[in-house]
This record gives C-alpha cells, structure tokens and sequence, in this order.
C-alpha cells in the first residue's frame, strides 16, 4: 500500500508539472483512469473527490489545498534533484537507471541515433518517475542524456548509443582509390550495397528494420552519418531511389522493370536532360562560377555579367531564390541574402548589410522584369515584404509551390487553396530526388533549417546557400513545366500573379506601365503644386548603369531633388 501511494504522489506531481502547478479536484480525480494509474494507486488515495482531497492535504510539504484548486509547491523550483519522492534515502528503486533502461530500449528499437526531440516524444510512454527523473522540458532532458556519459554521446540536436553496433570485418570504408567514403560516393556504396542485399533474397521482401541492421552491419557510423542513422533515415534514403527500391507495409524489395518505371516516376529522363542543358554541376568545383557580393559597386558589376548571360538565352529564365531571417520578439521578417542563378553562373548578394544593393545595383530591376523568368519557390512568403520595405513589385514568376499544388489538385480533386504548403527539400524528393542524391546534403542537415543570417560566410555555406536556386533553374523548372496538364496552364498563370499580391495591409504591386524605378514625388516651388517625376524604363538589352550625383542632392531610387525651404509650426 505504501508504495501505491508513492506511485500516486509520482502521477499526480508529473501531472501538476505538465499543468503549471495549478490544477481542480476534478480534474485531478479525472485522472483515475488515466495509464498508468493502476487500480492499487486509486484504492490508496480513495476512489472519490473527497478521499483525494483528503489524501493530498496529508502531504501539505508537496501539495497546498485552496478550496477546489491544487497547487504543487516549489513548482517553479522542483526538479528530479530536488524531489523528496525521488532522493536516494527514501526510495527502494533506481529510478534514474529505470529512465536510462527506458531510453536505450527506445534508441536500439529506433535508433541507433535519433533527433533528442524524436527522443523526447517517446518519454510519453514511460512512468511518472521515470518522466521526473529525465526532466521535465528539452533542456532538462538534454542535461539529463548529457549527464549518462556511460550509455549515450550527445552532438548537436541530437542523441546515440555509446555502444550501438559496429561493423564486422567486411565493412566498407574506403573507395575505389583508397580514400575515405563520404558524400556522394558514401550514399552510391550504400545503393550499390543495398541493392546486392535484396538481388539475394529477390523472391522474398525483407522488413525495414531486418534491412536497416544488415546496413549497419557492412558501414560505419561515420559513413551511415552521410545515409541515414536510423530506419526512419533509411526509409526516406530509399524512396530517394524509388526506381530501385520499392517500399510496401514497411517492407522493402527491387522494383521490377526497374529501366521502364525508373524514367517514367523518377522523371529522370526530364531531369536529366534539364541538368545537362548548360547548367553545371553543383560541387566544390563550381565556387569559381559563385560570386559573393557585400558592397554597392560590386553588385552593380555582377548584375551586369548577369544581365549578358541572360540576353545570350533564347528563353530568359534564372532561378532566384531570397532567403530571410527573423528578428525580434515580434518575429519581424528581414532580408538575409538573395540568390540569383543562370545556367553559367550564380551571384549570391549580401541584402543584410544595405539596402542599396537591392535599390541600386540593378537587382530590382530583374526582379521586376517582365522579361525574364524567374523561377522561386513559394513566392508569397517574400512578395509583401518586397513590395512594403522595398517598394520592390515581382512579375513573371514560375513559382514550383503553385504548380505542386495544381498538379496536387488535378491529381486528388480538392480545391488549390485547401492543399497544404511543401517545403523545398520534400519538393526535391518528389519531383527530382537525384538532386539530393547527388549532393553532400546529410540527414542531419535536412532536418535542420541554416541560420542565413550568419556571417561571415565560408565557401561551404556558399555552396548550401545557391543549392535551392541552382537546382530549381537546372531541374525542377522543366520537369514541373513538363507535368503541368494544358487546361490548367492559364490557372497557373493567374495564381502565379495571385502570390505577388500583396497583403492588405500593404501596397498591392502597380501595373507595369512604370519604370522599374520607384516614382517619386517633389513640389514645385512656383505654384506650390505637386508633379509627380516619372522615369521611362530601362532597356533590357542591356544593364542599366546607375548615374552619380553629388551626395547631397540624391536618395534611394528617386534621383536628384530640389532643396526648398519648408516652414513647420
């Protein structure tokens, strides 16, 4: 009986920690029926609100009774350390080594490494004491891991087994030239290797977690970090190559007629070709054709050389892509950097330090052209910030999130604006999965979103900042321009501009009978009326060369102005 009402006093603090400290009698009796509270633990704080109120103010150094409310003392201060319940002098049972069992049977069951969040969502499952100990937030509970030297290696976000299974001694380590596996070459090994599993055992599928254990038994940590370190990794790995790997019910065999069905769901024929079509490879070689830019005079040069690949296309299109940060507790939107891509070269603009690269260099001027194509994905998260900070009003884009959703729409038949958002990297999976397969992009990089406001910025980050425009002009852009049916192509247009729109609380973009330029507005000192100066747009055979005046008389996009003198009561 004692230790039922021990398990009773455990649920019913966890419960008040989970609830702020402050819960009725009700809601606490409520409880009874909860998991984990076992017949034993009801008959010992009595079966009604009466015996429960009458069982918690017997313990008045842990609970305080206020009418129908409950309040856990110390709540704000209470930890697995300081519990009187869980102190090492009064307990009959290790509690902290039940919440390490827990979790290693979790990691070797999911793992062997896993995100500490996935980690933590598991802990649901475990009892009330087992949840104390481990804490009661992400931070106590990486603290908690953190302090288990012994069982487990904590590296980032995320959580392995110290002693989690190792290779035997056929295990793959080196390439054919004897240097490291990594990257790409690490994830080809894996298909390779993969593929040879199933060819022996072709008449019979084998379960994901049966295939995941012979992966690790022929890779190393190391080289599974590149793949996937847990089944779940591997899962998404294999539907990467869906033209070889064909997943049922958690199960995984070859595909047949893998030549037939590869080009046709792949869409690696369309993807192919689209990648060879003059646009260059994305790897450690390409940094010479990326170009950094920070300063006004630079930019202007760089979107000048832009400006003469794009008169060189016989369609103008680039793939653009603006990446933002958000600041404040109000969680304002800024401009971090912006990415424009041709097929022979990608310049990458630092926006964070000034607004003149965008307002002067000429980036606004290809961002507002109607000429040229630009290809972005989910344009609306950008479209209102541009038009309200900037002035700055998109035309002509081929945003890949509206055609996702049109081909979404024509495929299952629910109306465009009730289909869900798809981020970048599941678009990639979908619809051209070799550009994940032929990058150095991680599992564990996937699942975390870079900080684009960091600075300075190294040629590897370089290379994961132009990814996203690189890979919309070279593949996405033809393969999702190839599926989009005939009839739904004016929807396409039309919700196309629908995105540039923006919000109501902001300036709606103006129709293209103005310059690029902003129009402004100056007061003329003889009749004291307003004349609104206009300019006549650039021509787009060439970039346009911004003009320079003295510093006095100029701002922002708007030219020289007139000094009057203006009186304020």
């Amino acid at each position: 009986m004692e230790e039922a009402k021990n398990m009773a006093l455990l649920f019913f603090m966890d419960h008040l920690m989970q609830k702020n400290g402050r819960r009725t009698i009700h809601d606490l009796s409520c409880q009874f029926g909860a998991r984990g509270f076992s017949e034993e633990m009801r008959n010992a704080v009595g079966t009604t609100q009466e015996g429960l109120t009458e069982f918690l103010q017997g313990h008045p150094s842990l609970f305080t009774v206020e009418g129908d409310q409950v309040i856990l003392n110390g709540h704000n201060d209470l930890n697995a350390k300081n519990n009187p319940l869980l102190q090492s002098g009064v307990r009959s049972r290790n509690y902290e080594k039940e919440a390490v069992d827990f979790f290693v049977t979790k990691l070797t069951k999911f793992g062997p490494e896993l995100q500490i969040k996935s980690l933590l969502g598991h802990r649901s499952q475990a009892a009330p004491e087992v949840r104390l100990v481990s804490g009661r937030h992400l931070k106590e509970f990486c603290e908690f891991l953190s302090s288990q030297v012994d069982y487990f290696v904590v590296e980032a976000d995320r959580v392995r087994l110290k002693n989690m299974p190792e290779p035997d001694e056929n295990a793959i380590e080196m390439d054919d030239e004897g240097r490291p596996l990594a990257g790409v070459k690490a994830k080809q090994a894996a298909v390779e290797y993969l593929k040879s599993v199933l060819e022996q055992n072709e008449d019979q599928p084998i379960p994901l977690d049966l295939f995941y254990q012979n992966f690790c038994q022929r890779f190393s940590h190391t080289i599974r970090q590149d793949v996937a370190t847990n089944p779940k990794e591997l899962l998404q790995f294999l539907k990467l190559n869906r033209g070889l790997f064909f997943i049922r019910s958690n199960k995984v065999s070859l595909v047949k007629n893998r030549p037939n069905e590869e080009g046709s769901e792949n869409g690696s024929d369309e993807g192919d070709e689209t990648n060879n079509n003059g646009m260059f490879p994305l790897d450690q070689s390409a940094l010479t054709r990326i170009h950094f830019v920070k300063a006004l005079k630079p930019a202007q040069d760089l979107i000048a050389r832009l400006w003469q690949d794009i008169n060189n296309m016989e369609k103008k299109v680039v793939g653009l892509d603006l990446k933002t940060v958000t600041v404040g507790v109000d969680g304002e939107i800024f401009l971090s950097l912006g990415v424009i891509a041709t097929t022979s070269q990608i310049g990458i603009f630092d926006l964070a330090s000034s607004d003149v690269i965008i307002l002067e260099s000429g980036f606004k001027g290809i961002l507002e052209s109607e000429k040229v194509v630009k290809v972005i994905h989910d344009a609306r998260r950008v479209a209102s910030l541009l038009a309200h900070k900037y002035a700055v009003h998109m035309r002509n884009v081929f945003d890949t999130q509206v055609a996702h959703s049109l081909l979404q729409h024509d495929k299952f038949g629910k109306p465009v604006h009730e289909m869900r958002p798809i981020t970048f990297i599941n678009l990639q999976r979908v619809y051209y999965p070799q550009s994940l397969m032929l990058s150095d992009v991680t599992p564990r990089k996937m699942s975390q979103s870079p900080n684009w406001g960091v600075r300075p910025i190294t040629e590897e980050f370089q290379l994961t900042i132009v990814e996203e425009a690189h890979c919309l002009l070279s593949a996405l852009y033809q393969a999702l321009s190839n599926l989009i049916p005939v009839h739904l192509r004016g929807l396409f247009e039309d919700k196309c501009i629908e995105v540039l729109l923006a919000s109501p609380n902001r300036p709606p973009p103006q129709p293209f009978i103005s310059s690029p330029y902003r129009a402004s507005t100056r007061r003329d000192a003889r009749n004291g009326g307003t004349i609104m100066q206009s300019f006549s747009p650039a021509p787009y055979a060439a970039a346009p060369r911004p003009q320079m005046s003295d510093a006095c008389t100029q701002t922002f996009s708007t030219g020289d102005i007139e000094v009057l003198n203006v009186f304020y009561e």
